[in-house]
């Protein structure tokens, strides 16, 4: 009997331990010079690891943080690694699993600084010289499980690098509304595989760098995506127009990639989104799960001759589901502002780019000039009619300004056809 009463009285206290052990994390709330890895964090047993706002890890090379086991990763406080190449800030190894959150600030840079080497008031040579630096980048291979959210500020400076990167496929919600901030040739703001969740992209993603992209979502999205933030992307050292642009060298006038590319399929819709108008008794009044107050407005800018936003893939077909948030059925809605700037001469201002990444495939410009072409043969009537009356153009992206370019394109070749 006694047995048995010791076995029960220390039931309670086998209860109290298992909790204690699957709350705990191991915390990093000073400086240190020292990796970590979750698999070996707690004294070489796998942990939970958090770095606090008082924390920080600095690094000559290599990786701050690895996830390489099932535990989470939230970053609070300061992770920088400068002037080496193949430095990551917090790494997901393939196979591993668990939440990454990072509120804090991310540094990868180099001392280098581009200076005017030919002595004409102009400044030359790269944006940047090193390599494959990762924000935060979990490495493909097998699914990813848990929700990567950046509210912090991550800062990389490095060609073929990314604020984050997503490799493998991601099981649960990829979310910005930090700053991100990549300097680089081509490089990535967001690049992510596929996703199954939700998309949410805030805050500031700006990219400078030869073919560099702001967010590029290349495989399936099981969810939605919403952007409600500034995305940026130039490959020019400067936009704004000096007086004089005959000191412009060629590496002043690169061209970058599309602020955002989405190629895959999204269940979900895709939406360019504004605040709903605030309630103090309604902090959701939108139902989109996040707080109306931190909502921002989807500003999406190109300068240069790439496409603010492509839509579309070179190899499969694109299916957009209807955006959920809205009763309109459309799959694709612009609320926000998305714009295109060729600055310089010879470049394009507000390109509409009439073909998918294949030029086989049309883009969306080019199937809504095609079905401007249908109506005025089939109907009989000047698609210059629609001018102020259609929606579709509007529900696909496309700008006033553009449907009535396309409207006159349409008009000018069919009475060219008469």
């Amino acid at each position: 009997m006694r047995n048995l009463l010791a076995c029960t009285a220390i039931a309670p206290v086998l209860v109290a331990l298992t909790v204690a052990n699957a709350a705990a994390e191991t915390t990093i709330g000073s400086a240190t010079t020292t990796a970590v890895k979750t698999s070996t964090a707690a004294s070489g047993a796998a942990d939970d690891i958090t770095v606090s706002s008082a924390g920080s890890i600095t690094l000559t090379s290599g990786t701050a943080i690895t996830q390489d086991s099932a535990n989470k990763v939230s970053n609070a406080g300061t992770l920088k690694i400068t002037g080496a190449d193949n430095a990551t800030g917090i790494l997901s190894t393939a196979g591993a699993s668990g939440n990454i959150t990072h509120s804090g600030t991310i540094t990868l840079d180099e001392d280098y600084t581009a200076t005017d080497t030919d002595s004409d008031g102009d400044i030359d040579g790269p944006f940047a010289k090193g390599t494959n630096r990762n924000g935060i980048w979990v490495q493909s291979g097998a699914p990813h499980t848990g929700n990567v959210d950046s509210s912090g500020t991550i800062t990389i400076e490095g060609n073929n690098s990314a604020g984050i990167r997503i490799g493998a496929p991601l099981i649960g919600a990829l979310s910005t509304s930090g700053a991100i901030s990549v300097v680089g040739d081509n490089s990535y703001g967001v690049v992510a595989d596929d996703v199954t969740g939700n998309v949410t992209l805030r805050g500031s993603t700006t990219v400078v760098g030869a073919n560099s992209v702001g967010a590029a979502l290349l495989g399936d999205v099981n969810g939605a995506v919403k952007i409600q933030g500034t995305i940026v992307s130039t490959g020019y050292r400067s936009t704004s127009r000096p007086s004089d642009v005959t000191k412009l060298d060629a590496d002043d006038l690169l061209q970058g990639g599309s602020a955002v590319t989405i190629a895959g399929n999204v269940t979900g819709g895709i939406i360019f989104d504004i605040p709903p108008t605030l309630d103090s008794t309604k902090p959701d009044v939108d139902g989109d799960g996040l707080t109306d107050s931190t909502e921002g407005s989807a500003s999406i800018v190109t300068y240069g001759s790439a496409a603010a936003v492509q839509i579309g893939s070179a190899s499969v077909d694109t299916a957009i589901g209807a955006v959920a948030s809205d009763t309109s059925g459309y799959g694709l809605i612009v609320k926000g502002a998305i714009a295109g700037y060729g600055i310089y001469d010879g470049i394009d201002a507000n390109k509409v780019d009439l073909w998918a990444y294949d030029h086989y495939h049309g883009s969306a410009y080019g199937y809504y000039l095609e079905a401007l072409m249908d109506f005025g043969k089939i109907t009989g009537h000047d698609p210059l009619e629609l001018d102020g009356k259609d929606r579709v153009a509007e529900a696909l992206g496309i700008s006033p300004q553009q449907s009535r370019a396309l409207m006159q394109v349409a008009h000018d070749t069919l009475e060219s056809q008469k």
